[in-house]
């Protein structure tokens, strides 16, 4: 959260650019709980307005840098997004690459963030099949788009953001498994197929009934779309490990969510892959830069003893996996 000067300085900016009116009263909530960003909420009359600062070090433990700038990719690729899918991302309304702070439309106040329903228990395979879908079709028309391949050929930021502090140092804790990681992560990059969100996971899902958003598009980039799916039945697997007795709505959520995403898309996701990356992207939540606080002492031991069978190969499939759990 900027500092009171700071925010004065934001504020009147944002009246000069023409982002809020003159001698308005706006009121100020910070969001709490990010690692990446400054992002505040800013209300007026009956508007709702979040804008966002992408930080140069992470709010981590370990020194975790990332060039600032990937805002701006974020704002081109919800605008992306949004000739897509219009009613399930935020509209941008303000970019200033000077300062790097993007300004959109805030989510609806009926909407909370779908990790916190499932750390509650609370299970829906609708989201999972609406989530596949919409992946499918952002995947699929930046695919057949020559002009989103260009404009988000940069991959950087998903390396700084994602390959190093998750692939590479769960290589470095987990020495006898990183030719194997390694592997993962070439084949990986090798891929140039569509635009990547890279962060598609609960917590950048927003719900209500019979709607949804996808925010967070900071690590938008042209790359391997097994990643998204990878990287959301991972974060279904660890709740699964951290509330077994819903286990079953997680895997439910999981299962409907890649059927779906499987048979709508048009590019070519890595079956064979994503097994693999959720292997390695379960030793990341436990032994990369950025843990997932939820799971206690016993419940990281069970993520990365599946983490490491699933790479080693003694668990072969998703049933397998599931079936651990």
């Amino acid at each position: 959260m900027p500092d009171d000067r700071e925010l004065d300085a934001l504020l009147d900016r944002l009246v000069r650019r023409g982002v809020l009116p003159p001698d308005v009263e706006v009121r100020v909530a910070p969001f709490v709980g990010g690692v990446s960003a400054d992002v505040i909420a800013l209300s007026f009359g009956d508007r709702r307005l979040v804008v966002k600062r992408a930080l140069g070090r992470l709010r981590v433990a370990q020194e975790w840098l990332s060039s600032p700038i990937r805002v701006i990719v974020e704002a081109d690729a919800l605008g992306f997004a949004r000739r897509i899918r219009p009613d399930n991302v935020p509209e941008i309304l303000d970019v200033d690459e000077e300062t790097l702070t993007i300004v959109m439309t805030a989510a609806p106040p009926n909407m909370r963030d779908w990790k916190s329903e499932l750390l509650e228990g609370v299970t829906d395979p609708a989201v999972g099949r609406s989530l596949g879908l919409a992946l499918a079709d952002w995947h699929s028309a930046s695919g057949a788009d020559p002009d989103v391949r260009r404009r988000f050929a940069d991959r950087s930021h998903f390396s700084d953001l994602r390959v190093s502090p998750f692939f590479e140092t769960a290589a470095d804790v987990h020495r006898d498994l990183a030719p194997t990681i390694g592997a993962v992560v070439e084949r990986m990059m090798g891929r140039a197929v569509c635009l990547v969100h890279g962060d598609f996971s609960p917590k950048n899902v927003l719900v209500a009934p019979g709607s949804f958003w996808v925010v967070d598009w900071e690590i938008a980039h042209i790359g391997d779309p097994t990643f998204d799916l990878a990287f959301l039945v991972s974060h279904l697997v660890c709740k699964a490990i951290h509330r077994p007795g819903n286990a079953t709505g997680y895997r439910a959520c999981s299962e409907v969510f890649l059927d779906s995403y499987f048979g709508a898309s048009t590019v070519s996701a890595v079956p064979e892959d994503l097994l693999l990356q959720v292997g390695c992207l379960l030793l990341a939540r436990v032994d990369g830069k950025s843990p997932a606080t939820y799971l206690g002492p016993i419940e990281r031991e069970c993520a990365r003893a599946v983490g490491r069978g699933v790479l080693s190969g003694e668990i072969a499939d998703a049933a397998d996996l599931w079936g651990r759990l």
